[in-house]
């Protein structure tokens, strides 16, 4: 299909094919199948957490937020946000938690430091603790003096948790937000507030009440000296069954410098829909199983560290076919797999993990259906099964994928920059399918146009903005296998790409250029085949080139432009090695045009091939004794073609054959004695395709001739 990939003219293949050869300190060494990486099933330890990152310090919050904290009827309940963004702000948490906080983007996310066994219970996984300082924040959460900084703590919570229990028929009734938030007060600080003292509002549509108190109310930070002071927000979501809980808090001397923007935090507080539940939090190590509902996603959380690799599997427990997501802090997908058949499971590997914070797991069900499934995390310094991390530009790596596994591997970009990327299949079995990501989670681009044992191409693809990419490598239907990959910088780009497709043999094929365009054609060659490949402008402005290149795309074999417009160009190669080849035809000025393409192959058994012949210009040779000569030309149903055969003056008894596209025989001519002129009169060609002369001596002896062949384009 015609598409505007940023695949690249010849040029660009070549050039690409260059640089990585000239950038390549040495050629990685290929796995051996005593090397073959492991399962998962044989991990059964996990590293242990590095180093708690270096602090980096934030601004001080501005001053010129407008409170809008004023209680409002209560709306009735969506899932939309009422007011938008503040400029400068972004949204925190994933939206899959079912809510996300926003705040300036000079905070951070440190939910990754809360450590689950220092936590009560009711605050469950899904957790949300942003800072306004890194360094501040980490010395609240140690209970170590600070002298500044400001906190936003978040969690849900199931109504259950809060409903007071029921002695007659039927369910406790739920409480308001107002009343849970006094409830909640009580349960973490032993002391209630008069009704007067909580102020009612909506926040995104649903009803919520606050207060302000001194303190830690809820109990999530370690004990210390610091006099702390709290905004305690509950927003009551009954669609859903639960709460939501967010506090805000900072010295209580810096209050009147932060209370407006916890007020501005509130009123951008988003919920998001989700048909996600979160069912717990899993360590590395750790195995757990779940039942997925019917229509739903079973998310698990767990805390990762930028640098580390993150390794999960997926196993039905019964006959489902599971799906398997990785979602990183910021709410991108980093990794999908769903390559398994029902029963089979489902692998992510070696997946670099980019920043720290909380990470998703989502485990699902292609058909929607119920089942049981177990749950397998391991976290590591150092990738466990020879795939996946980061690629630097100029380099070449090779790995393996595991059945039913997907390697990431992460890059640096900037906006404007072109890229190459090649995959290249070590195994013939192996289909391989590369993607690429972009920074904000997106695929931006998926290649699988190639059969097993092939190559994929991405060649002078631009880049849209700055951040990290990430290249995505698996097996088409899970299949695992050895694999290449490159990475580069480059590669001059054409904006219209056309894979024209499969070169058969004995076929004339015709396609039309459009401007700038060019025509990649692949052919499957076994080493010592003789091919000719011979393109034909249709119309006599063209000026066509054309190129062969190896199977790994890495080297031009033969490039052909010998002729002006309007004339054939005409490649005819011995291939070195069994592969797939790629053929580029495009027109030398990017000019638009329709053009005629064949293929001929002879296997090294078979004639040789002398050269090609054009209409109406006669060649002469030698025929050497016990051989035969064969030329050849490109021709089409309904031409009709003189030939002549002069042995200049030799008594030799010299005869043609004419063979067809599909290598036989369409005529033998042997009509004279010898030292006379073999001829062959308006014969009309039956089929479209790459024909061959054939000429020999009747008693195998040598002699010089002269061969012309003169062709009549049909009428039609």
């Amino acid at each position: 299909m015609r598409h505007n990939s940023k695949f690249a003219l010849a040029v660009g293949v070549l050039l690409l094919a260059l640089l990585i050869s000239a950038c390549r300190a040495e050629e990685p060494a290929t796995p051996t199948a005593e090397q073959r990486p492991p399962t998962m099933e044989s991990v059964t330890a996990a590293a242990d957490d590095p180093a708690t990152p270096s602090p980096s310090p934030s601004p001080t919050p501005s001053a010129t937020f407008t409170p809008t904290l004023t209680p409002q009827p209560t709306a009735t309940p969506t899932l939309v946000a009422l007011r938008p963004l503040p400029n400068g702000w972004q949204l925190f948490g994933n939206e899959r938690f079912g809510f996300q906080i926003a705040a300036p983007q000079s905070w951070a996310d440190l939910s990754h430091r809360l450590r689950p066994p220092a936590q009560p219970t009711r605050f469950g996984p899904r957790l949300l603790l942003l800072v306004d300082s890194v360094e501040s924040g980490a010395r609240l959460l140690a209970g170590a003096p600070v002298d500044q900084g400001a906190y936003a703590f978040g969690y849900a919570q199931s109504l259950a948790q809060t409903r007071e229990p029921s002695f007659g028929f039927g369910r406790a009734p739920d409480p308001g937000p107002a009343d849970a938030l006094q409830a909640l007060l009580a349960e973490t600080s032993g002391s209630e507030v008069g009704g007067n003292e909580i102020g009612e509002t909506t926040i995104a549509g649903f009803p919520a009440a606050f207060i302000d108190v001194p303190g830690d109310a809820l109990g999530f930070l370690p004990p210390s000296a610091q006099t702390l002071r709290q905004r305690l927000v509950v927003i009551q979501v009954a669609e859903r069954s639960e709460q939501l809980v967010l506090a805000m808090g900072t010295l209580a001397d810096d209050w009147e410098d932060y209370e407006k923007l916890f007020t501005t935090m509130m009123d951008a507080f988003r919920l998001t829909a989700t048909n996600a539940t979160v069912q717990g939090q899993i360590q590395s190590g750790d195995i757990v199983t779940g039942t997925l509902s019917q229509d739903a996603l079973d998310v698990w959380t767990f805390n990762g560290l930028d640098g580390r690799y993150a390794n999960i599997a997926l196993s039905p427990k019964d006959a489902i076919d599971p799906t398997l997501t990785l979602i990183g802090p910021q709410g991108r997908v980093l990794s999908n797999v769903d390559n398994g058949l029902l029963g089979d499971a489902e692998a992510l590997t070696d997946i670099l993990l980019t920043a720290d914070g909380t990470y998703l797991i989502e485990a699902g069900e292609f058909f929607n259906e119920t089942g049981e499934y177990e749950l397998t995390l391991l976290l590591a310094d150092a990738p466990q099964f020879g795939g996946g991390g980061r690629v630097e530009f100029g380099s070449e790596l090779s790995s393996e994928l595991i059945e039913n596994g997907e390697h990431t591997w992460v890059f640096d970009g900037s906006a404007g920059q072109e890229v190459s990327i090649i995959v290249n299949a070590l195994d013939e079995q192996l289909d391989v399918i590369m993607a690429l990501r972009g920074p904000d989670g997106r695929i931006l681009e998926e290649k699988d146009e190639g059969f097993s044992g092939d190559a994929e191409l991405m060649v002078g693809f631009e880049l849209p903005v700055t951040g990290e990419y990430a290249v995505l490598v698996r097996g088409f239907a899970g299949h695992g296998g050895r694999y290449s990959l490159s990475l580069d910088e480059g590669g001059e780009s054409t904006e219209n790409f056309y894979e024209a497709g499969d070169l058969e043999v004995g076929q004339v094929q015709r396609e039309y250029l459009r401007q700038d365009e060019v025509h990649a054609w692949f052919l499957d060659g076994r080493s010592d085949d003789q091919i000719t490949i011979e393109v034909r402008p249709l119309e006599p402005s063209l000026d066509m080139d054309i190129w062969l290149v190896d199977p790994a795309v890495r080297e031009q074999l033969v490039r052909q432009d010998e002729f002006l417009s309007g004339e054939p160009e005409v490649i005819e190669y011995t291939l070195p090695l069994n592969g797939q080849y790629v053929v580029l035809v495009r027109e030398f000025f990017g000019e638009p045009g329709e053009y005629e393409i064949g293929l001929r192959v002879s296997s090294a058994e078979d004639l040789e091939i002398t050269g090609r012949i054009q209409p109406g210009e006669p060649v002469q040779g030698e025929l050497i004794a016990g051989q035969q000569d064969g030329w050849t030309f490109a021709a089409r149903r309904g031409d009709l073609i003189d030939v002549t055969l002069d042995p200049l003056g030799s008594p030799a008894d010299l005869e043609l054959l004419l063979v067809d596209p599909s290598g036989e025989v369409a005529l033998n001519v042997d009509l004279r004695l010898g030292g006379l002129t073999e001829s062959l009169v308006g014969y009309e060609i039956t089929q479209n395709g790459i024909w061959t002369v054939v000429v020999q001596e009747f008693f195998n002896e040598g002699s010089p001739y002269e061969l012309t062949v003169s062709r009549q384009e049909s009428a039609d």
